[in-house]
């Protein structure tokens, strides 16, 4: 994240009225991450006593074992996310209640437009939390712990695992750019289309105008993707490769290489949940920018802001 979405956050924090129940789910949901990587390696070592055809009973200890870290998560994990949601609905309402309260529109065509700005704000505030909460978490949490695991287990995978993350982060920079100027212009007629839609029955061009970039920002979000996905499987593939090459020689386990790859699709699955963050970031960045660069909204400073 970097410092201007560091700081937008902060500022959308800042008008949470419920601050602290809002950060306690947040650190249930944290604690909630950290058991699936758990499960992973529970897995692999229920697959090394099968190699090592160990008794029926130390198996299905483990088994047991698997079970209560699976249910508790369940438990924390579901708890967490609806807690948050609703959380994250209220600070929805208070985003609309900071930028409402002293707003003064000459026009209700004009009004219209900046209520529209304020609700493409608070919207793609609402959607870059539920992100966060779910799976922006599970991702960060995974970020910070699978890297020094990889790490231990076997420093060419750590390399390769982070040649991918790098690749990736690079090639996820330059597609945002893009996005982000095509989700400006598409913002600007969503407002000029729902202002002329509350005027009039005559909006058939704003509506095909408004189709017309939405069809641009969606075609990017296929060769976005595809960028992303391609390199993915490459890295995916390189390293699947080598641990294939590990077993058949002996070098390790067939529970090695299932420890391993399910630590590497975790990283895959956190790559793609930070990668929709940063869409969503995206869109807040573009919608507080338009809300600040509207005279009419005196709430705001994008200087002091970003």
């Amino acid at each position: 994240m970097d410092k201007r979405s560091y700081r937008v956050i902060s500022f959308i924090l800042h008008l949470a009225t419920n601050r602290g129940s809002f950060f306690f789910w947040l650190f249930v949901r944290f604690i909630s991450a950290i058991l699936p990587l758990i499960t992973i390696y529970q897995f692999s070592q229920i697959i090394n006593l099968l190699e090592n055809r160990t008794s029926f009973i130390t198996i299905l200890w483990a088994l047991v074992w698997i079970f209560v870290v699976r249910i508790l998560d369940n438990f924390l994990r579901l708890r967490s996310i609806t807690k948050l949601e609703y959380e994250i609905s209220c600070i929805s309402f208070d985003i609309h209640n900071y930028f409402l309260s002293d707003l003064q529109a000459e026009t209700k065509s004009e009004r219209h437009e900046i209520v529209q700005s304020i609700r493409n704000f608070a919207d793609a505030s609402s959607v870059t939390l539920n992100l966060i909460k779910q799976p922006g978490i599970d991702s960060i949490v995974s970020l910070c712990l699978i890297p020094p695991i990889l790490f231990f287990l076997d420093f060419r995978i750590f390399v390769l695992n982070f040649a991918y993350m790098f690749i990736y982060y690079a090639v996820d920079y330059y597609t945002t750019q893009r996005y982000a100027h095509l989700k400006d212009i598409l913002n600007t007629h969503t407002e000029t289309y729902y202002a002329k839609l509350q005027e009039s029955n005559d909006f058939d061009l704003e509506q095909t105008s408004w189709s017309r970039h939405f069809q641009r920002l969606a075609n990017w979000g296929f060769n976005e993707w595809s960028y992303l996905q391609h390199t993915a499987v490459i890295f995916y593939s390189l390293i699947l490769l080598y641990l294939i090459y590990t077993v058949t020689t002996g070098t390790k386990q067939i529970s090695d290489l299932v420890l391993i790859m399910g630590y590497i699709t975790q990283t895959q699955v956190l790559l793609n949940s930070l990668s929709s963050i940063k869409d969503s970031l995206t869109d807040m960045l573009v919608g507080l920018e338009r809300l600040a660069k509207n005279s009419t909204v005196s709430a705001i400073d994008l200087d002091d802001l970003i």
